[in-house]
């Protein structure tokens, strides 16, 4: 269930199913999470927004680096922009196809980007069959060369969500100080996850 502090702000043009299938088949035939689809077809890219004295403020999401990533250096919290839209004209590429034929080929097999993070990087959905529908961030500032991306594709990966909606229900305000944010995380906090 959706917290009810998260309001949807600036959504797309009102979509069919039919534009959500054409852009799976120009992505491949990929499958998309149901509860994705859902968002799409009501809300379409809508931004989710803490609404603090009816005011948006930065979003912050909480990601989990595989024990002994270089990115948990940089910290564990990212924040989240721009959500994809799809537009409804056919000869109109939507973001999704965008996002996929510019970095596809730099992010991790069998994910799809859905949502832009700060500095390049990405919010994904793993598609493959045991993870299906958990979200992943993509670190653009880690992005290694063609030998680590072959060897280790999850390499600059972190954890986030279950799900859509626990993505959603897992965005906070962003910290005044982020060093006390940090410091308020348990230390071990990211040894129980790996790509």
């Amino acid at each position: 269930m959706l917290r009810e502090d998260i309001k949807f702000d600036r959504p797309g043009p009102a979509i069919v199913q039919a534009d959500i299938d054409r852009v799976k088949a120009a992505l491949g035939g990929i499958h998309l999470p149901e509860d994705y689809e859902r968002y799409m077809l009501r809300l379409n890219g809508a931004a989710p927004d803490v609404v603090l004295d009816e005011r948006p403020v930065s979003q912050l999401l909480r990601v989990w680096w595989p024990a002994g990533s270089a990115a948990a250096h940089d910290g564990h919290g990212v924040l989240l922009g721009e959500m994809c839209q799809i537009g409804v004209n056919p000869q109109l590429i939507s973001d999704l196809q965008t996002t996929h034929q510019d970095i596809g080929h730099l992010l991790p097999p069998s994910s799809i980007s859905f949502a832009s993070s700060a500095g390049g990087s990405r919010f994904l959905f793993d598609l493959r069959p045991a993870r299906f529908g958990e979200v992943l961030h993509w670190s653009y500032l880690h992005l290694a060369g063609a030998d680590t991306l072959a060897r280790a594709p999850y390499h600059n990966v972190a954890w986030v969500a279950r799900d859509l909606i626990d993505f959603f229900n897992r965005i906070e305000v962003e910290p005044a100080d982020w060093d006390d944010w940090e410091a308020a995380l348990a230390p071990d906090s990211d040894i129980h996850w790996a790509p």
